[in-house]
């Protein structure tokens, strides 16, 4: 069956439509008079023909035909057959399937097989637009097909002209033959002078290396025998100097209870306030030589000691900590410590400001940094490409290198500086204090608990002068007798154990186990001994330390012969009394 129609609009209707010749294959009349209705509402006049057998199409098809509609199904025919024949004859026509009802599968299937788009006969709104988009799409590829076979042709008459001129450059080719064998062997010999060049290169490269590790070592190892050099420093000052001190002071104490004169007493006045001041003078030299808090109580409490020093020259210092203290190799906290104090004098010398801020991050659990910070007058940074002479950097550089650490340096003029030192850090140990707040730790004088019958006391301290006069004091007090002497903390705890005494008085600074920890491990033993600390050393912190670990009080060495008397008389006291009926 097969239907032809041809345009029937009037002229002036007509004269704008764009012509299309167009192949139906249907199996309705009606189905293919709305197709052609709905190509003319949109610009088209359509020349067409219908079919709906596959005889009838094969000869339609034979004629130029722009676009191929097809149903889906039909009794005799269908899309996917029309899809197929024009795979078979090769037959470049766009095809759009029109269907009643059909499945989304089987549209995909139709699409897959080629055809170009797929349209429901109950929505043929799109058909003008899907036409003209199809029509463009044909365009394009045949255009494109035509394009191809053009550069083929040219592609052709380009290898025949490649083929004429590979000829020709084979010919020059063997003349540059002979200047290329010449050039290699200029190349050979300058290669052998580069290999050459390169071996002086690397080895003098490898001395320099060598030669900045052995100067960073050098660096790193100078500042701890510097380090050392002060700890062995201040010692002697603690063992000797502070001690001869207090046990003079003692003497003149004890001479001050019966003076013969008025000019006596005067005498004696003026000979411990000079003493005070001697010991004063030797306890402020010892914290600057080597910081008896940072090799005791490690990097953290050093930083927070520092604006106590730094007070002294009118220098403010605001320490931020963002854990309460790290545990650190005693080199490392002794280069960071140092470096930091270093950094706050070039604030004092150069910034030309009274405050700086000193803070202890740990970054990623990877990095420790300490970052220095003023809002001085600061400097311009690019110059540390150069001379640092007068900031001290340099040194400072070198020895946070020797600890594969890093340096930074932010500043600019009157815009302050701020230095940063990072240096690697693998411990997992971030320690909390387990004292708790100083604040919240008191001196407990007032409220001893008593001791029961005569007092048995061991005198722990390294120093034998002061051993002799602690046993002095102690004989004028009624019901007190010494035991035993130790002269290290070790000693001590072994004594304690040994003799189980009343009452240890016990030297806080001790080389080796120092009387913190030997008042901690007597006290695990034997929770009853009661535990006098002694120090010459006047700070807060340590005085509330030995507290802390268990001491009944803490006494000062230099105030010994004031208070040590009252002090045990009250324990006996209280004994007495908790004895009496």
């Amino acid at each position: 069956m097969t239907y032809r129609s041809h345009t029937t609009q009037p002229p002036s209707e007509t004269q704008a439509l764009l012509p299309l010749k167009l192949l139906i294959v249907e199996d309705r009349e009606t189905d293919a008079e709305l197709i052609i209705r709905e190509l003319r509402k949109h610009g088209y006049d359509p020349s067409w023909m219908c079919v709906d057998t596959e005889e009838e199409f094969l000869r339609q098809v034979r004629a130029p035909v722009d676009l191929i509609t097809a149903d889906a199904i039909m009794p005799q025919f269908s899309a996917k057959r029309v899809l197929t024949l024009l795979q078979e004859h090769q037959l470049d026509i766009p095809c759009i399937i029109i269907s009643g009802s059909i499945g989304e599968e089987e549209a995909v299937a139709l699409i897959r097989a080629g055809a170009v788009d797929y349209l429901m006969k109950d929505r043929l709104g799109r058909l003008g637009q899907s036409v003209r988009h199809v029509l463009d799409q044909h365009h394009l590829r045949t255009e494109h097909r035509q394009a191809h076979q053009s550069l083929v042709i040219l592609n052709a008459e380009l290898e025949r002209r490649i083929a004429e001129r590979t000829a020709k450059l084979e010919e020059v080719n063997q003349q540059l033959a002979q200047e290329l064998e010449e050039r290699k062997q200029v190349e050979l010999r300058l290669r052998q002078h580069e290999a050459m060049l390169e071996r002086h290169v690397a080895t003098r490269t490898t001395q320099l290396e060598r030669s900045h590790v052995r100067l960073r070592r050098l660096v790193s190892e100078l500042t701890l025998v510097e380090q050392r050099e002060r700890k062995q420093l201040a010692s002697e000052l603690h063992d000797y100097l502070a001690q001869l001190l207090v046990v003079a002071k003692l003497k003149i104490d004890q001479l001050s209870h019966n003076p013969s004169s008025d000019h006596a007493a005067r005498v004696i006045s003026e000979a411990r306030s000079s003493l005070d001041q001697a010991l004063t003078y030797s306890r402020t030299l010892v914290a600057q030589l080597s910081p008896t808090v940072l090799f005791t109580q490690g990097l953290v409490a050093a930083l927070q000691w520092l604006p106590e020093y730094f007070s002294m020259y009118g220098l403010r210092i605001h320490v931020q900590s963002s854990v309460p203290s790290v545990i650190l190799a005693e080199d490392q906290s002794v280069l960071l410590f140092q470096s930091a104090r270093e950094l706050l004098f070039n604030v004092l010398k150069h910034a030309g400001t009274g405050e700086a801020t000193v803070a202890l991050d740990i970054l990623n659990e990877q990095t420790l940094r300490i970052t220095v910070a003023d809002r001085g007058v600061g400097f311009d940074a690019r110059s540390l490409g150069g001379e640092t002479k007068g900031f001290g950097l340099f040194s400072i550089r070198e020895r946070i290198e020797g600890l594969n650490g890093t340096v930074s340096v932010q500043s600019s003029a009157d815009a302050g500086t701020q230095i940063e030192i990072s240096v690697p850090w693998s411990h997992s140990d971030i320690s909390s204090d387990p004292h708790g707040p100083m604040d919240d730790i008191t001196k407990p004088s007032s409220n001893i608990p008593p001791l029961s019958g005569t007092c048995r006391v061991v005198i722990v301290d390294d120093h034998t002068l002061v051993r002799k006069e602690m046993c002095q004091l102690l004989s004028t007090i009624q019901g007190v007798t010494v035991v035993g002497e130790a002269s290290d903390g070790k000693q001590g705890v072994e004594l304690a154990a040994t003799l189980r005494p009343d009452l240890v008085l016990m030297d806080i600074n001790m080389p080796g186990l120092n009387g913190i920890e030997a008042t901690k491990q007597i006290l695990a033993h034997n929770p009853a001994m009661k535990v006098i600390g002694v120090t010459v050393n006047t700070e807060r912190d340590i005085h509330a330390r030995m507290l802390a670990v268990g001491a009944v009080t803490c006494l000062a060495k230099d105030s010994l012969s004031h208070d040590l008397q009252p002090t045990i008389s009250g324990i006996l006291a209280q004994s007495h009394m908790s004895q009496s009926p």
